[in-house]
C-alpha cells in the first residue's frame, strides 16, 4: 500500500495546477507572463517531484509499468536522443522563448508517471477548476470592455490595441488569447461532462459563462476542439450504440455543411475552400504557410528533428505585422500545430510515441466509459486532440494535458477505486 503522503502530494499538485498555475500572474503583466508562468511551473513541479520521490522512493521500482508508461518513456527517450544529436547543442535543454526544451519535457513525463500512480481525484478538483475558469472568464470579459484590470497591459494600452501596438491579442490569465481559449475550452468540456454524467448542476453557471467568454474571444481552434468533443464525446456520456450512430452521422454532416457554407465566418469560409481544394498560405492566420515551411524542415531531419524547441533557430521566414505603417517581422517559434511541432523538433520517432500515448489514453476512456473518471477525461482529451492541430504547446497549457493523460493511465490505484465520496 502506498504511503498517504505520496497521494496527498499528488492531489496537492493537481490542485495547484488548476488554481495556482492557471491563475498566476507575474509582476510586469503580459510582457513577463511566459517567464513567470515557467518559473511557477518549475517551482510547483520540482517541489512535487521532490516530495514524492522522498516519500515513495522504495515503492517506485516495484510498480508494474503499463503500455502508456512505455509510450511516455519512448517519447522522452526519442526527445533526449534528438537533443543529443541536435546541431544546436545546449540550446535544446531549456529551448527557446517558449521554454519547451528537454528539461521541460522530462518534467512532463516524470509528473505523468507519478500522478498516474498516486492521484485519486474527486469532485473538489472539479469545483476548483470551475472556480479558476470563472475568475479567468471575469478577467477576460472586463478586458473586452476596454479595461486594464491588474495593469496587465502596458500603460495606456488595452485588449483592442492588439495587432496595432503589439503583435497578437492578449487576455485572461494565460496571456495570448489562443492559450486562454485552450484552457477555457478544456475546462468547458470537462465541466459539461461532469454536469451530464455526475449531475453536478451547480457547474452550469460556470459552463455558461465560459462558453460566452469563448464566443467573445472567437478563437477558432477552441471551437474545433469543443465540436470534436461534442460529437465523439457522446459515446462516453450516453449508451454506446446510439451514441456511435449519432456521432457517425454528425461526422458525415460536418464536412457536408462546410462544403455548402456561404456565411460570413472567415474561418468556416476558409475551411470550405480547403475542402474544395482551394488553399492559400494566409488561411488560418498564416498557419498554412507556416505548416508548409515546417514540412520542408521535416524533410531535412525526419527521424530526430532539429532538437526540442529549436524551430526558431532553423531559418523560418518571419511573419509580418504592421505598426504605424511599418512592417515589423515576427519570428516563428512554433509550428502552430502540436503534432507537426513534435515532428519538426523531435522527429518521427517522438511523434509516433506521443500519438500512441494519446491513442491509448483515448482507447482506455472509451473502453471504460462506464467509469465517470474515464468519461470526463476522455471528453477533455478529445477536445485537446482536435485543438492540438492548431495550437502551440507551452508550459502554460501542456501540464493540464499531461494531467489528463495521467488520469487515463490504468494503474491499480485507479482500477480498484470506485466513485465514492464524490470521486470521478
Amino acid at each position: 500500500m502506498r504511503k498517504p503522503t505520496a497521494r496527498a502530494a499528488a492531489y496537492g499538485y493537481a490542485c495547484a495546477l488548476v488554481t495556482v498555475l492557471w491563475l498566476f500572474l507575474p509582476h510586469g503583466g503580459y510582457e513577463r507572463l511566459l517567464e513567470g508562468k515557467y518559473t511557477c511551473f518549475l517551482l510547483l513541479t520540482v517541489g512535487y517531484l521532490s516530495a514524492t520521490l522522498w516519500t515513495d522512493r522504495r515503492e517506485l521500482g516495484r510498480v508494474r509499468w503499463t503500455a502508456a508508461d512505455a509510450a511516455a518513456a519512448a517519447y522522452l527517450f526519442a526527445s533526449a536522443l534528438s537533443s543529443f544529436c541536435s546541431p544546436y547543442g545546449a540550446q535544446t535543454l531549456l529551448g527557446g522563448t517558449r521554454r519547451d526544451g528537454l528539461v521541460t519535457l522530462t518534467l512532463y513525463v516524470l509528473t505523468f508517471w507519478l500522478l498516474s500512480r498516486h492521484l485519486r481525484p474527486d469532485r473538489r478538483l472539479l469545483f476548483l477548476t470551475a472556480l479558476s475558469a470563472t475568475i479567468c472568464d471575469a478577467l477576460v470579459l472586463l478586458q473586452l470592455r476596454g479595461r486594464n484590470p491588474l495593469w496587465l497591459y502596458p500603460a495606456g494600452l488595452n485588449y483592442f490595441d492588439g495587432d496595432v501596438a503589439y503583435a497578437g491579442f492578449y487576455a485572461g490569465t494565460s496571456g495570448n488569447i489562443d492559450f486562454t481559449a485552450f484552457l477555457l475550452a478544456l475546462a468547458a468540456c470537462v465541466l459539461t461532462a461532469a454536469m451530464l454524467r455526475l449531475r453536478l448542476w451547480a457547474l452550469t453557471p460556470t459552463v455558461a459563462l465560459t462558453l460566452w467568454t469563448l464566443c467573445r474571444l472567437d478563437v477558432a481552434a477552441a471551437w474545433v476542439g469543443i465540436a470534436c468533443a461534442a460529437i465523439w464525446g457522446l459515446a462516453l456520456l450516453i449508451p454506446r450504440r446510439r451514441a456511435l450512430l449519432l456521432s457517425a452521422v454528425l461526422t458525415v454532416a460536418a464536412p457536408a455543411f462546410l462544403l455548402c457554407y456561404q456565411g460570413e465566418s472567415q474561418t468556416l469560409r476558409e475551411a470550405s475552400l480547403l475542402l474544395r481544394g482551394r488553399a492559400d498560405g494566409s488561411f488560418g492566420s498564416g498557419r498554412l504557410s507556416i505548416w508548409r515551411d515546417c514540412w520542408y524542415l521535416v524533410r531535412e531531419r525526419p527521424l530526430l528533428g532539429g532538437g526540442p524547441d529549436t524551430l526558431w533557430l532553423r531559418g523560418l521566414e518571419p511573419l509580418a505585422w504592421v505598426h504605424d505603417g511599418s512592417v515589423i517581422p515576427s519570428d516563428i517559434t512554433a509550428a502552430h500545430n502540436e503534432y507537426l511541432n513534435i515532428l519538426a523538433n523531435q522527429g518521427a520517432v517522438a511523434l509516433a510515441a506521443y500519438l500512441v500515448l494519446l491513442a491509448m489514453a483515448l482507447l482506455h476512456c472509451f473502453r471504460r466509459a462506464s467509469e465517470p473518471r474515464c468519461a470526463l477525461c476522455g471528453v477533455g482529451l478529445l477536445c485537446y486532440a482536435a485543438m492540438a492541430v492548431f495550437s502551440i504547446s507551452t508550459c502554460i497549457t501542456a501540464p493540464f494535458v499531461w494531467l489528463l493523460l495521467a488520469l487515463c493511465n490504468p494503474h491499480e490505484n485507479h482500477e480498484k477505486t470506485q466513485l465514492k465520496n464524490g470521486q470521478k
